[in-house]
């Protein structure tokens, strides 16, 4: 099967602006940062199951899990098969 990572428009906007925040205290930080999700995103691109399920009452949400961005544990990328990222902050409505 051909498998593809959609990206919302809204955690598109949330990576963004973290990598800007990044960029304005360290290049070096911000370009891991981006570095990161790129290889988490391929990673989980071949491995959609990985991560911890999350039930959620909405059925639009069903089968959600969450992944952490390699190396930067307190960045969270949300997956649900087949393969919609939701960012955190999307996710959650802030």
């Amino acid at each position: 099967m051909n498998r593809s990572i959609v990206i919302l428009p809204r955690a598109r906007s949330d990576l963004y602006e973290i990598g800007l925040y990044l960029l304005e205290r360290d290049l070096a930080v911000s370009k891991r940062f981006n570095r990161a999700v790129d290889h988490t995103l391929k990673y989980l691109l071949d491995a959609p199951e990985s991560g911890e399920k999350r039930s959620y009452s909405n059925p639009e949400y069903a089968n959600m899990r969450i992944w952490q961005v390699f190396g930067f544990p307190n960045h969270l990328i949300f997956v649900s098969v087949p393969g919609t990222a939701y960012s955190e902050n999307s996710f959650l409505g802030r």
